[in-house]
């Protein structure tokens, strides 16, 4: 089962593993149909609305300005260096971007960046009325 195809009547109560063996051999996908910057979906909730993922980027790319009005993203910098929103973020980084927040990205230098990143709704309760 490919990772971000979830098969129909699959339990949604158990863990999902994907090996490094399995994410070398999925293919990096164009993102937005830019061939310098590639996604693989390694998790998708059975709504859709949250994805986790790896997207990389080759030196001189540009994810132009945008934004998620509804939806938070969580990126780690893996390997490389980019540039988030303006901010210089070398390898081992983390970005926080809420909803609304110009969120472009920019890979500098001359090797291909590496991120992780999480992309889910924001929602402005929870289940933790303590916190």
């Amino acid at each position: 089962m490919a990772p971000d195809d979830p098969q129909p009547g699959m339990p949604t109560n158990r863990v999902t593993v994907v090996t490094g063996a399995e994410q070398e051999a999925a293919d990096w996908t164009p993102l937005h149909g830019d061939n310098d910057i590639g996604n693989k979906i390694l998790w998708r909730s059975p709504a859709g609305d949250t994805i986790v993922g790896l997207i990389r980027m080759q030196p001189g790319s540009t994810l132009g300005g945008h934004m998620h009005p509804t939806a938070t993203q969580h990126t780690w910098v893996i390997e490389g260096q980019i540039s988030i929103a303006g901010t210089p973020a070398p390898g081992g980084s983390y970005a926080y971007a809420p909803p609304g927040a110009d969120q472009e990205t920019a890979a500098v230098g001359t090797e291909p960046s590496t991120l992780f990143y999480i992309y889910h709704p924001y929602e402005l309760t929870h289940d933790h009325p303590d916190d």
